[in-house]
């Protein structure tokens, strides 16, 4: 039986799922493994028998090597994404996940290691820059925030997975197996595997589709998620053509290329190159507001607030728990209410919760008391309830919003980059970072909430149940400051309300008359009556 419209998201949303849920359990798998005995001796990063890490500066540089990969791939596939399909770029992510991380449940030595982290590394950038653009060009502007929160939902039960998994093989012989970590690290192919045979049974990117010669199969997809299957339907028809109109312009559209959207060259009014750095530095914002530090060295940070090893080892497990089932708050509030307020109280809340859980750490510490080391380990609970239903949602669909249908992979790409970048730098600076700072270590990430929180209110303007013809308005303004940009979106909206080619056509006109706006938007009335 043939899936049409809310059922057809449903397993959008899983099948997309399986690609988010890998990245989790990729990303979360190295919280055990760096802290199994066996592992720490064969990469000679410390003493097995004690759990003691004598080179935190190698620990650091063997996780972190990973984001490398990953800041490959995703251009990689974002280039590939937007010239063989969607599905295609995911597949070929899929081979170089197989293949990297094959070699790293086989490695044999930190040189090995190294290369099969960047091997798998790409494996999982590629996935993760086409996974979510797939995803939001499939379902309806409306509902593209709850996908993605739905995605991170599963990402974070990824997280979880691969903590208990590794918790439960640790009681083995007290841990002193290579079990211990080699299979978590092969484990892992099993959510790719699924991936792999299931991507080709769904359909392809209608709006990819329409813009590559297959017009034809791209309506028909419309019409399976918007009406049942009835191409003729009204609603079909009228994106159908907003997406060929879209297309036959951006035909002429030069600024296609990582150079152009990196320096804002020929792109006009477009600013591709602000588009760019939002996007990246959106997730470069999110790892260092300190979940990173969380999800890979959450024992470290619980023994640093008191607690015995074992109780540190378990509540890591719950800490992720919470995390998951706290993603469901935003698939319900991420389109009610926004992006920018979740950023905003969000940011806040991550600050508070880092400054108290520094103090607390701090004098638990000193007094060895394990009643204050309790209650300090309480905020890092706090902290995950407030990071999982504000700030992980929205750096993984801001970028899939705000890029113009030709290069949105491309775009998407960057805020993979930026994760790449965080996460990267993150994992590299946290266990020395913490070595040397202890639980002052806590406060870095308390006062960068405060300076992403700034950031956000100055030049992250809201993207929620816009359409993407209307963000190419948002983005029309010369200043890129929020206030600036709302008033000329509402401008541009009040004067062409029937401007379905947004920005492209600003752009274009900008590029032609080399005027001031004024003058553009004359050219634009023009244009208007003509049509």
């Amino acid at each position: 039986m043939p899936l049409y419209g809310r059922s057809m998201v449903y397993a959008v949303c899983l099948v997309a799922g399986l690609g988010i849920v890998f990245e989790g359990y990729d990303q979360g798998v190295m919280s055990g493994v760096n802290i199994s005995p066996s592992y720490i001796d064969l990469m000679k990063i410390g003493n097995g028998a004690t759990g003691e890490i004598t080179k935190p500066l190698k620990q650091g540089g063997l996780v972190s090597i990973y984001y490398l990969g990953t800041l490959f791939g995703c251009l990689m596939g974002g280039a590939v994404s937007d010239k063989i399909g969607r599905k295609k770029a995911i597949l070929f992510g899929g081979l170089w996940g197989l293949f990297g991380f094959s070699l790293q449940a086989a490695a044999q030595n930190a040189n090995w290691m190294l290369c099969a982290r960047v091997l798998g590394g790409i494996g999982t950038g590629s996935i993760t820059a086409v996974i979510p653009v797939w995803g939001s060009e499939l379902v309806a502007h409306d509902v593209r925030g709850g996908v993605m929160a739905f995605e991170m939902t599963i990402n974070f039960v990824g997280i979880s997975v691969s903590y208990w998994l590794e918790y439960l093989l640790a009681m083995i012989n007290d841990g002193h197996t290579q079990v211990r970590w080699r299979f978590p690290l092969g484990f892992q192919m099993v959510f790719l595997l699924l991936l792999m045979v299931t991507i080709p049974f769904m359909p392809e990117s209608p709006r990819w589709d329409i813009g590559n010669g297959h017009r034809e199969r791209g309506r028909k997809t419309l019409a399976v998620f918007r009406s049942r299957g009835d191409i003729n339907h009204p609603d079909v028809i009228a994106e159908y053509e907003e997406i060929i109109a879209a297309v036959e312009l951006e035909a002429e559209y030069p600024a296609r290329t990582y150079f152009h959207m990196v320096t804002g060259s020929k792109s006009g009014d477009l600013h591709l190159g602000r588009r760019t750095f939002l996007a990246c530095w959106l997730q470069i914002m999110q790892a260092w507001t300190g979940v990173t530090s969380v999800v890979v060295y959450a024992p470290t940070l619980f023994r640093l607030a008191g607690f015995s090893p074992h109780k540190a080892d378990l509540l890591t497990g719950f800490q992720n728990l919470v995390t998951t089932f706290s993603t469901i708050i935003t698939i319900f509030t991420v389109d009610r209410f926004g992006r920018r307020p979740l950023l905003l109280v969000g940011s806040v809340g991550q600050s508070i919760s880092f400054f108290i859980l520094g103090a607390l750490s701090k004098v638990a510490a000193d007094k060895h008391s394990s009643s204050i080391g309790a209650a300090a380990g309480s905020f890092v609970f706090v902290y995950d309830f407030v990071f999982a239903t504000t700030w992980l949602v929205v750096p993984w669909v801001y970028p899939t919003e705000i890029f113009p249908l030709a290069i949105r992979a491309k775009g998407n790409a960057f805020g993979i980059v930026g994760w790449s970048l965080g996460c990267g730098s993150v994992s590299l600076a946290a266990p020395s970072m913490f070595g040397k700072l202890g639980p002052n270590g806590f406060y870095i990430h308390a006062v960068f909430n405060l300076f992403a929180m700034a950031c956000v209110y100055f030049f992250y303007p809201e993207t929620a149940c816009r359409t993407l013809e209307e963000i190419d308005l948002l983005f029309a303004s010369k200043s890129p400051f929020v206030w600036d940009e709302e008033k000329r979106f509402r401008e541009l909206s009040l004067e062409h309300s029937n401007l379905i080619r947004g920005a492209h056509e600003i752009g274009k006109l900008a590029d032609i008359e080399k005027t001031d706006a004024v003058h553009v938007e004359t050219q634009v009335d023009t244009a208007d009556k003509k049509d």
